[in-house]
């Protein structure tokens, strides 16, 4: 009986240990979902998503908003876990929700002076274990470009040109009803740039 309890209990403990650390504080799902990358495309143009994103306050005496383009990847926090009930289904992730927080390096980060107020946005898609998906979310509202303190880029009205970051995070749930949750950063700078 005492050789059955230490054998479970070495079990136990080398199936904990192919499990690294990051995937263990990752909360109580069975999967971890990571945003692999973040990039941004300027409101109004057809270019392609780039890493840092140049955000034009006016374009042509027009407002346009800015969307950043989300690469999700879902991890199982066992890889060695296979067969009937890792292809259930209830590890695949369900996207609900987003929320994009902006500062600024200088620390200056008081919305509505310094920065744009915070926002946050529903958004629908379902990834699998091991699987990815590409999706894009609004990341500078056009209310934004309205309010200081982008406003105040206009026509260099104060300012010429804001460097800020946005903080993106991303909410879902697996089948199974466990929270998953994944951020990513994108560079913008805004400012009032000449019209072609």
């Amino acid at each position: 009986m005492r050789a059955r309890s230490l054998t479970i209990f070495v079990l136990a403990l080398a199936m904990a240990g192919c499990t690294p650390q990051w995937a263990r504080d990752a909360g109580d799902a069975d999967v971890v979902l990571m945003m692999a990358s973040v990039l941004g495309q300027k409101g109004g143009s057809d270019g392609a998503a780039t890493t840092q994103l140049l955000s034009d306050v006016r374009t042509e005496g027009s407002v346009f908003n800015d969307n950043a383009q989300l690469t999700l990847r879902v991890f199982r926090k066992n890889p060695l876990l296979t067969g009937t009930f890792a292809n259930t289904g209830l590890n695949d992730v369900l996207l609900e929700r987003y929320t994009v927080r902006y500062y600024r390096a200088d620390g200056r980060s008081v919305a509505g002076v310094d920065v744009p107020y915070d926002i946050s946005g529903e958004m629908s898609g379902r990834i699998t274990p091991d699987g990815e998906l590409t999706t894009s979310i609004i990341v500078v509202r056009h209310q934004a470009k309205l309010e200081p303190p982008l406003r105040n880029l206009t026509g260099a009205g104060g300012q010429d040109i804001v460097t800020m970051f946005a903080e993106v995070t991303v909410y879902g749930r697996t089948i199974a009803n466990r929270k998953v949750t994944a951020s990513g950063r994108l560079e913008i700078v805004f400012a009032d740039f000449g019209d072609a």
